[in-house]
């Protein structure tokens, strides 16, 4: 009684002060924050995050599979019909060649045209001027010739058609480290392939001509090889890649001495053509479909 008659009043009034231990337990607490979002909104945030992604881009659409099903039907078709004219005697053999030439010469109109890229446009100026130099070749009629223009006509026209195929085949497909190692060595290969031809020829057959045929042969070499060497073409164009591989091929196989006679050879340089064809509609589909 004593010491609480003496307490001082300051320590009084905090105890006073001073919670119970009830009156903590009760003290409110801060509720954690929840999510803004609600239960609508997520399919909508997927739903809009899937249109941002781009949209995968489908070359072989319904009708370009119908049109290049009946240009390889109708196309193979023709080409039985125009060999057995040949062989009837109903008309010359560059005939046939003449109107495909015709149709490739408007399929490289059409790409210059149509192109979307400076590449593909470079490679339709090379393909017009490889119709041209081949097509002059048969209007004149000097494939069977000895002349020297005959040597110089397929050089022009195979030296065309592989800066044709280096446009189309960098085209959205470029590897810098393989590319620079490949077509390094490709002209070094190939001007030592070039020099060697010329110095193994006899001096008294050496000549421009023999330069030309050595040039011509070793221009569709590399036109093969610059498609089916390179990973990158099989990888991203693998329909462009195997078709227009195949047109050098056959020229090559058919330049061999002896291996097939007139019959077969006039019909295989048609396919080849058809090749090129099919190989030409594939990169305009794609440049219709990607502008």
């Amino acid at each position: 009684m004593a010491e609480s008659a003496i307490e001082p009043p300051e320590r009084a009034a905090a105890q006073h002060e001073r919670p119970t231990l009830p009156e903590q337990a009760t003290c409110p607490e801060t509720a954690p924050a929840t999510s803004s979002l609600t239960p609508a909104e997520g399919p909508a945030t997927e739903e809009r995050d899937r249109r941002s992604e781009p949209a995968e881009t489908v070359l072989w659409t319904p009708g370009f599979i119908v049109a290049f099903a009946l240009t390889l039907g109708l196309g193979l078709s023709a080409e039985c019909l125009l060999t057995n004219g040949w062989l009837a005697h109903l008309y010359g053999g560059n005939w046939p060649q003449l109107a495909h030439l015709a149709a490739l010469l408007l399929l490289w109109l059409g790409l210059l045209v149509r192109g979307r890229t400076a590449w593909v446009r470079l490679g339709a100026i090379f393909g017009c001027l490889w119709a041209c130099f081949v097509g002059l070749n048969l209007l004149l009629n000097l494939r069977a010739s000895s002349q020297p223009a005959v040597a110089y006509l397929n050089a022009s026209g195979n030296l065309s058609l592989l800066g044709m195929y280096l446009c189309f085949a960098t085209e959205r497909a470029r590897a810098p480290r393989w590319d620079t190692w490949f077509f390094a060595l490709t002209l070094l290969g190939g001007s030592g392939a070039v020099l060697a031809d010329y110095l193994l020829t006899a001096p008294d057959q050496r000549s421009l001509t023999t330069v030309a045929d050595a040039i011509a042969a070793l221009a569709l070499w590399l036109a093969l090889l610059v498609w089916w060497l390179r990973p990158t073409c099989w990888r991203l164009h693998p329909g462009p890649t195997f078709l227009f591989g195949l047109f050098p091929l056959i020229i090559l196989l058919l330049s061999i001495p002896g291996i097939t006679n007139s019959f077969n050879n006039l019909f295989f340089l048609q396919v080849a053509d058809l090749c090129l064809l099919l190989g030409g509609l594939r990169i305009l589909q794609a440049q219709r479909v990607l502008s």
